[in-house]
Parts: C-alpha cells; structure tokens; sequence
C-alpha cells in the first residue's frame, strides 16, 4: 500500500472528528460547570461535524475518485470483508450521519443553552464510530476503540449516577 498526503487526510480527518466527539462526552459527563463549558461544548462539536464533513469530502475525492458507484463498491466490498454481507447502501447512512451531525452543531450554536445529546444521541455516534472502525480502519485500530468504548461507558455511567444523587 502506497501511504499518500491523501491517505493522511482521510484518516486524520476521522481522527479529529471522534476526538471532539469524546471530547464533548467526557465536558458534558463530567458534571463540572465552568466559565466556558457551553462554549467548549459547542466548539467541539462544530469541529467534530466539519472534521466529519472533511472527512467525507476526502474519502469521496481521494479514496473514490468522486463516484458514488465507486464509494457503494469499496463499502460493499468492506462490509462483505468484516460481516460476509454486502451494504452498498450504507454510503447514505454515512452521509445522512454527516449531514445530521452538522445541523445539530448549527443548532447548538443557535440556541441558548447547550443541550446534552442523551443515551440514544451517544449510542448513535458510538455505533457509528465503532462500525467505521471495524469495517475501514486497521486491525490495530480495535485496540484504540475498545478503551474509548469503556471510558464512555464509565464516565457515562458515572454522569447518571451523579444525576440520580443529586435528586
């Protein structure tokens, strides 16, 4: 495999968009109230859905020469790879995924106050984060999201139960 400036790009694009969504897990999970938390929040967010927006602009460009029929192919081929089921078709959940991501940054940076994303909201990002992991990244990769997957859990966790002492 020939590692290219555009081989970078797509893998550090990902790369920062799951880094601001941790990030905002773990400022939101926290509990800690700050100066700057709905700002920090916000920020995070915005960056993580335009890293995303990149992302895609780049694998779309780079990796699949702007076909969509190329795009379909490489994911069923992957998809067929990790599942042994082909999903063409899970382009456009990425892509709905994306979209949906920056709207809601948008939003946040619309309305008055922050408003936390809620166990379904994370649950969709964490299975979106862990699907690309596992079908496109490298095996190694594993060993970086399974860590990620239980700090979410715990400071997930941890966030309901200082919610349900705090009542």
């Amino acid at each position: 495999m020939i590692v290219t400036l555009g081989f970078w790009l797509i893998r550090l694009t990902i790369w920062l968009a799951v880094a601001a969504w941790l990030f905002r897990v773990f400022v939101e999970s926290s509990g800690r109230s700050f100066a700057a938390r709905d700002r920090v929040i916000r920020w995070s967010w915005l960056i993580g859905a335009l890293a995303c927006v990149a992302h895609v602009v780049v694998a779309m460009g780079v990796g699949h020469c702007w076909s969509l029929e190329n795009a379909m192919r490489y994911t069923a081929m992957e998809t067929r790879r990790v599942f042994d089921v082909e999903l063409p078709w899970s382009v456009f959940v990425n892509f709905a995924f994306v979209a949906f991501w920056l709207i809601d940054a948008v939003r946040a940076f619309r309305s008055r106050e922050v408003q936390p994303l809620g166990a379904v909201r994370h649950s969709v990002w964490l299975m979106m984060m862990l699907n690309g992991t596992v079908v496109f990244g490298p095996k190694y990769w594993i060993w970086i999201a399974v860590p990620c997957v239980v700090a979410f859990v715990i400071v997930t966790l941890r966030s309901r139960s200082r919610e349900a002492a705090g009542r």
